[in-house]
């Protein structure tokens, strides 16, 4: 199938969506989009989208997200980072306070 007949088969407000990625399923045999739609079926979207991005022209495109996704991924860590702080500090907090109420009724 080529570009034009994968296109004109989308809907016309995901037309651009289709000639942005288009190529990359056009350049798959078969057994490859088989292959990809089971992993976005599976919940492997990361996987799925960076196998899309490998079969088009623009390789910088495909590094550029890998990119981003490391980004992301360092940023998530931080992130939890933080929040386990944040928890610990509250459960030490929680900890002190529990002492005083228990001290206050005589225990």
């Amino acid at each position: 199938m080529t570009l034009d007949e994968l296109v004109a088969k989308v809907p016309e407000k995901f037309r651009p969506i289709a000639i942005q990625y288009g190529p990359a399923l056009v350049a798959m045999a078969e057994a490859d989009i088989v292959a990809w739609i089971d992993m976005v079926a599976r919940g492997k979207t990361e996987a799925a989208y960076e196998a899309l991005l490998a079969k088009l022209p623009n390789q910088g495109l495909l590094q550029e997200w890998q990119n981003l996704n490391q980004e992301w991924a360092d940023a998530n860590a931080e992130e939890s980072r933080r929040r386990q702080v944040v928890r610990e500090a509250g459960a030490a907090i929680l900890k002190v306070l529990l002492a005083m109420a228990l001290a206050s009724v005589g225990l």
